[in-house]
C-alpha cells in the first residue's frame, strides 16, 4: 500500500495492534495488570445477643381414606400372601411325614399279618366286651377307652376308617384283654365270629323249663327271664295284638318256638325272648294263617290244641288222628263230649300247683277244679301248656277226620295208643291191656 503524501510503502507494524492512549509502545511495553477485586469490608460484629432462629417445618402431608385403604389391602395381602405360603409348607411336611407313617404302618401289617393264633390275650386282664347291633365305631372306641383298653379314642377311629372296618364291627360278644394294639381289637371285633353259647329247647317244654335251661346255661337266671317275659314290649309281633294273656301262667306260653339256638353269652333276657318269637313268626307260614279262618279257630287256639297233641303224642305218625280227637270233642253236639280230657293237662296242672311230676293219673286226679284241667272244664285251656313244634302245629291246623272220641295209650311201650268210638270201646281198650 503507497502513502497518500510520500508515495513510499508503509510497512506494516510489529506491535501486533493499535496502541491505546497511554500505552507503552512496542515490546517493552508492561503486561497488563490483573484488575484485583474489591475488599469488603467487614460488617461490625454486634455486642448484643444474637437471637436463635426459629426453623419452620412444612406441615405433613395427610393421607388420604383411598391411600390408607390402598396401604391396608398390600399388608393383608402380604399377610395372607405368608400365611398361605406357611401353611403350604406345613401342609407338605404333614403329607410327607404320614405318607412315611402310612407306608410304615402298612408294610409292617403286610410282613407281619395279624392271625387270631398271632393274637396273645394276657390272662390277669380279660373282659368282655359286647358290640351292639349297627353300633357306630364312635360308639365303640368311646366304651374301649373307658375300660381301658385303648389310650386314644381318636387314633382307634383313623385307623379303623384307614382300614376299612367302620360298619363292619360283627354284633356280639368277645373276649379282650389289655396291652392289645389298635389293629389286633380290631380284628376281633370285625374277623373273629361272636361268642355263642348254644342251647336246645326240645318240643313240649313248659315255660318254666325253658327259663330252668337258660339258668343251666348261664346266660341268664330263671327268675329275670320270667319277669321279661311280662315287661318285653311285643308291639312288633302281629300275631300276637289280640290275644288275651291276663289267665295264662306266663304271658307267653305257647310261643316261646322250641329249638336250637344260639345265643351271644351276654345275652339279655328281652333279646332271647325276641330270637325265640322271631322262630315261632318265621315257621308259622302265611298258608297257616288261611287254614285258621277255614276251620274258624283263632291263633291262639290252634297252638293250644298243638300244645295238648305236643304233650299227648309220643308217635309222629298219631299225631294228626290225637289232633282229630280234640276236634271231634270240640266240636261234638253232646255236652258231655265237649270236654277235651286230656291227661297231659292234668299232669301240667299237677305240676304247676305241687311241684311233682304226676306219672300215674288217677280218677281224683282227675277233680281237680282248676281251669287248666280239662276233665272238668270244657274247651280251651286259659293258655297253651307247654311249646309245640312244628308237626304239632301242622296236626293241629290238618287233624284226620274220623268219628274217633276217646284213646288210650297202650302198655307195650310203644309210645302208640288205642282209639275208639265209643266210651264202651275206650273201656275196653283201657281193661284189655
Amino acid at each position: 500500500m503507497a502513502d497518500n503524501l510520500s508515495g513510499k510503502p508503509i510497512k506494516p507494524r510489529t506491535s501486533g495492534g493499535i496502541r491505546r492512549p497511554g500505552q507503552a509502545s512496542g515490546k517493552y511495553a508492561p503486561a497488563p495488570k490483573h484488575k484485583e477485586k474489591p475488599v469488603q469490608e467487614k460488617a461490625p460484629v454486634s455486642t448484643s445477643p444474637v437471637k436463635e432462629q426459629k426453623t419452620t417445618l412444612q406441615p405433613r402431608r395427610r393421607k388420604t381414606r383411598a391411600n390408607l385403604r390402598f396401604e391396608k389391602d398390600v399388608n393383608q395381602r402380604r399377610r395372607k400372601t405368608a400365611i398361605t405360603t406357611l401353611f403350604i409348607v406345613l401342609i407338605i411336611l404333614v403329607t410327607t411325614f404320614s405318607g412315611f407313617l402310612a407306608y410304615t404302618y402298612m408294610t409292617d401289617n403286610i410282613n407281619n399279618p395279624i392271625t387270631q393264633d398271632s393274637i396273645y390275650l394276657e390272662q390277669d386282664s380279660l373282659v368282655k366286651f359286647r358290640v351292639e347291633k349297627q353300633e357306630s365305631t364312635r360308639s365303640i372306641s368311646d366304651r374301649l377307652y373307658d375300660m381301658g383298653l385303648i389310650a386314644n379314642k381318636t387314633m382307634y377311629r383313623f385307623l379303623s376308617k384307614f382300614n376299612g372296618y367302620d360298619g363292619m364291627y360283627n354284633a356280639g360278644t368277645y373276649t379282650l384283654s389289655k396291652g392289645l394294639s389298635y389293629d389286633e381289637i380290631m380284628y376281633i371285633l370285625a374277623e373273629t365270629p361272636p361268642e355263642t353259647i348254644k342251647v336246645t329247647f326240645p318240643e313240649g317244654f313248659t315255660t318254666d323249663q325253658i327259663a330252668a335251661r337258660l339258668e343251666a346255661n348261664n346266660l341268664c337266671s330263671a327268675t329275670d327271664f320270667l319277669h321279661a317275659l311280662g315287661t318285653v314290649d311285643i308291639s312288633e309281633y302281629p300275631f300276637l295284638q289280640n290275644i288275651d294273656f291276663s289267665t295264662r301262667d306266663h304271658r307267653l306260653d305257647g310261643y316261646l318256638f322250641p329249638d336250637t339256638y344260639e345265643f351271644d353269652v351276654l345275652s339279655k333276657p328281652e333279646e332271647i325272648i325276641y330270637k325265640m318269637l322271631d322262630r315261632f313268626n318265621a315257621i308259622f307260614k302265611p298258608t297257616f294263617y288261611e287254614r285258621l279262618e277255614e276251620l274258624g279257630l283263632t291263633l291262639d287256639q290252634v297252638v293250644n290244641l298243638a300244645a295238648m297233641v305236643e304233650r299227648e303224642a309220643k308217635l309222629d305218625a298219631e299225631r294228626a288222628t290225637i289232633s282229630g280227637v280234640f276236634y271231634n270233642r270240640y266240636t261234638n253236639w253232646q255236652p258231655g263230649n265237649r270236654k277235651f280230657e286230656s291227661c297231659a293237662t292234668v299232669r301240667y296242672l299237677y305240676k304247676k300247683l305241687y311241684n311233682e311230676d304226676l306219672i300215674t293219673i288217677l280218677n281224683e286226679h282227675t277233680k281237680i277244679d282248676h281251669p287248666y284241667n280239662t276233665y272238668m272244664y270244657e274247651g280251651f285251656t286259659p293258655g297253651p301248656i307247654c311249646s309245640p313244634g312244628l308237626a304239632s302245629l301242622e296236626a293241629a291246623l290238618y287233624p284226620s277226620k274220623h268219628q274217633y272220641l276217646y284213646f288210650v295209650a297202650k302198655t307195650d311201650g310203644s309210645g302208640g295208643h288205642i282209639f275208639s268210638k265209643t266210651y264202651a270201646e275206650h273201656l275196653a281198650a283201657k281193661g284189655g291191656q
